[in-house]
């Protein structure tokens, strides 16, 4: 890639619950949502130790959508069964993660509104930005 040329960040997001108790069958069943993927705690790691259950909705929209369009993208699936999601979010890890490819030194940065910080908040999910360019560093 040139030096000094600007592209605009590519992103990506997913939600997901996760823990050793958790019941992926029954998030699915209380919040009435088909998961994009999960599996029980049944599932072993390379080194065969059991890894935590996990239930998780990915973002539908495509890379060239900012980041923040990821998270409200999930959210309208999330915000109609809040208040069923409340009880896994407080018993069990929950948050949205971002996967945000910075292409070059001039991309701006992730700024994300106050409304949505606030319902993330309300919610009890956490939000985790996971950057990441094209050579590897950052």
């Amino acid at each position: 890639m040139e030096s000094g040329t600007q592209r605009e960040l590519k992103s990506w997001a997913m939600f997901a619950i996760s823990g050793m108790k958790l019941r992926p069958l029954e998030v699915t069943e209380k919040l009435g949502l088909t998961p994009d993927y999960y599996h029980g705690g049944d599932v072993k790691d390379i080194q065969n130790m059991t890894i935590p259950s996990h239930w998780q909705l990915n973002s539908k929209l495509g890379p060239e959508f900012p980041p923040q369009d990821h998270i409200w993208d999930i959210l309208k699936t999330l915000g109609p069964v809040r208040k069923e999601l409340k009880e896994f979010t407080e018993n069990f890890e929950s948050a949205i993660y971002v996967s945000v490819e910075f292409a070059s030194e001039f991309t701006k940065g992730v700024t994300l509104d106050k409304r949505t910080m606030l319902l993330l908040g309300e919610m009890g999910v956490q939000l985790e930005i996971i950057p990441w360019n094209l050579d590897g560093t950052l």
